[in-house]
């Protein structure tokens, strides 16, 4: 299924960020909030930030964090009414 992994200016999230994504939304600990809900996302947005706040601005950071949350929940919806 198609994800997008470009922002609004047209340049492409770097692997890492979406790497680090990736691995945010399927930990179980995260998941253990609930798919979906506040606090999942509370603890993927975290997770972005404790491995890439020294390599990325803040800001980078949730312009792609919410580019890819905004993709996932996308998908997420696709699927669930499948």
């Amino acid at each position: 299924m198609y994800r997008n992994t470009q922002l609004k200016n047209g340049s492409t999230i770097h692997t890492d960020i979406i790497d680090t994504f990736d691995k945010a939304i399927v930990s179980d600990q995260n998941v253990a909030q609930g798919v979906g809900t506040t606090d999942f996302w509370n603890y993927v947005e975290a997770d972005m930030f404790l491995a890439l706040a020294s390599v990325y601005s803040t800001e980078y950071l949730m312009e792609c964090f919410n580019t890819l949350a905004d993709s996932f929940m996308e998908c997420w919806n696709v699927m669930e009414a499948s």
